[in-house]
């Protein structure tokens, strides 16, 4: 019995994020893509790059503008939106090949932009004039015309953010000491209520649905730390990511798997919704990562100071897999699970050319075995196993087949539930 293929083997590396090339050392201060091969970041001196392979490749764009930009946002591939200072929203209507002034009469240096659809977007910043700092602004004409509203109770904004036509969260940046302050809308923004307090910043929120949502800030004891609610804002949890750096972009995939990036090069991940974090990269004091985005739960990108952009196809794994193609022994083959990905249940098949003791166990990203559904002698043949994850949380898993106490392949797989 003959088997010989060429097939996607998983190598160890140090790190599942890997550098590319965006050919700057500018801060690069947000990034967006659109999918998984269409891409921008944007950063200081109005610089604007973009990417249509995944950024395997980064082409420089001109904004028109020698400026700080901060947040970027795209409806589609050819429509999109960046805020920056001195009141500056532009847009794109080609992908980026142009960019044009939207009409804003503001000061404010923006720090954010999101559209809730097509037509709809929303635009926050932070500018030290009494009167300014209190608004942030609406547009429901394709970002062509922004209105300023004053938000109640607020002394600065740094971040809004809208989920929906109702739901929406603003950012009470620290001007005068006092501390930050998250307040929640529940009516497309004409009443806001507080929704969190700290006596620090609060440096980035993300929320994947109305009730499910995460903070970076610091704790009464100064200590940076990444919060969490279940409830919409209405309770806040306090969960301290291993080395307590600050956190400047959070993303969450779904409720349970996560990436926080910040400060002196950290990129942490949880898989259990932020209960615990674990670092992907080691403490580097020198670059700070300022904003991070996934196309979906294991395809994302960081960008930060001097130019850094990285990349992972493997969910940023802690243990540090990394794609590489080799030729195997004929005397053993194993498949790609299908469906893959799978709720709950997934097939793995395996082949052996010649009689021998095998196992086959399940991994999760942090290395720790799950499970083992074979282990024992099997004489040659063409085998399939079933792998039921009812008990499992959604996320990155890993199975290995060993032949002989030998390692010889390990293929990752998702559990979507």
């Amino acid at each position: 019995m003959y088997f010989c293929c060429c097939f996607e083997n998983i190598c160890f590396s140090q790190s599942g994020w890997l550098q590319q090339t965006s050919n700057t050392n500018k801060a690069l201060n947000s990034v967006k893509f659109a999918n998984s091969n269409t891409g921008w970041c944007a950063g200081e001196s109005g610089l604007i790059l973009k990417t249509t392979n995944g950024g395997t490749n980064w082409i420089l764009q001109n904004s028109g503008f020698n400026i700080k930009l901060s947040s970027i946002d795209f409806t589609s591939t050819s429509t999109g939106y960046i805020a920056g200072d001195s009141g500056t929203i532009i847009k794109t209507t080609d992908g980026g090949n142009s960019w044009e002034k939207t009409n804003l009469n503001s000061g404010n240096n923006l720090t954010s932009i999101n559209f809730i659809n097509d037509s709809t977007g929303f635009s926050g910043g932070s500018n030290y004039d009494e009167i300014e700092r209190k608004y942030y602004f609406k547009s429901i004409d394709y970002g062509e015309n922004w209105d300023s509203i004053v938000c109640q109770n607020v002394n600065s904004i740094s971040i809004v953010y809208f989920y929906n036509s109702q739901i929406g969260w603003i950012v009470n940046w620290p001007v005068t000491i006092g501390g930050a302050s998250l307040f929640k809308t529940t009516n497309f923004g004409n009443n806001w209520v507080s929704s969190f307090f700290t006596n620090s910043d609060i440096y980035s929120f993300y929320f994947v649905d109305t009730l499910n949502g995460w903070m970076s800030s610091k704790s009464g004891f100064s200590i940076n730390t990444i919060y969490r609610t279940t409830n919409g804002g209405v309770n806040w949890i306090t969960e301290i990511p291993g080395t307590g750096v600050q956190i400047n972009s959070l993303y969450f995939a779904d409720k349970t798997n996560g990436w926080a990036a910040g400060n002196n090069r950290i990129i942490q991940a949880t898989t259990n919704g932020g209960i615990n974090w674990v670092s992907q990269t080691s403490y580097q004091p020198g670059v700070n990562y300022r904003s991070i985005y996934f196309t979906d739960s294991i395809t994302g990108w960081v960008v930060g100071d001097s130019g850094v952009i990285l990349k992972t196809t493997t969910g940023g794994i802690l243990t540090g897999f990394s794609n590489s193609s080799s030729e195997i022994p004929d005397e053993y083959f194993l498949s790609q699970n299908y469906p893959n990905p799978f709720n709950p249940r997934t097939i793995i098949n395996y082949e052996l050319g010649i009689t021998n003791y095998v196992k086959l166990i399940v991994f999760d990203v942090l290395g720790n075995e799950v499970a083992t559904l074979v282990n024992e002698n099997k004489p040659v043949g063409s085998y399939k196993v079933e792998f039921d994850g009812s008990e499992f949380a959604s996320g990155i898993y890993f199975y290995r087949l060993e032949v002989d106490g030998n390692h010889i392949d390990t293929k990752r797989m998702i559990l979507l539930k």
